[in-house]
């Protein structure tokens, strides 16, 4: 009993915490990975990673709403109210962040990404640090 059932409440736990965490972790990554991005969308004109980057957040973000559905829709007697508050808590956060999304993927896809200031080839690469010249300016 106690091995299984230890297992039992990892795994449920674990998908509490997903549920919870999992669309606002998967919103701040995905914003994260966009905004470093995009000085390589700018240098090869093409704004696929953002795009896709915002679906695999998306998904993900979803994917956490709908177990939080799953967890507070299975916490059916007394002793489970907290785990029902958090299933809760997860649905709307799941909603709210899935909505931020589908927002953010619609920018991605109407607004210009390197409208005023086109980046070309011999443009500056964040990635690679810049080599400065030792000699003083005359």
């Amino acid at each position: 009993m106690s091995l299984r059932a230890s297992s039992e409440d990892r795994r449920g736990s674990l998908a509490l915490w997903f549920a919870v965490f999992g669309a606002p972790v998967a919103w701040f990554a995905g914003l994260v990975a966009s905004y470093f991005a995009v000085h390589e969308v700018c240098r090869v004109h093409s704004p696929l990673g953002p795009r896709l980057v915002s679906f695999a957040a998306l998904a993900v973000a979803i994917a956490a709403g709908l177990t939080a559905r799953a967890i507070s829709a299975n916490a059916k007697d007394r002793a489970a109210d907290r785990t029902r508050f958090m299933g809760q808590v997860g649905m709307m956060a799941g909603a709210v962040f899935s909505l931020i999304l589908v927002l953010q993927l619609v920018a991605t896809l109407f607004l210009p990404g390197c409208h005023e200031r086109p980046r070309t080839n011999a443009s500056p690469d964040v990635f690679v640090p810049q080599v400065m010249d030792p000699s003083p300016p005359a």
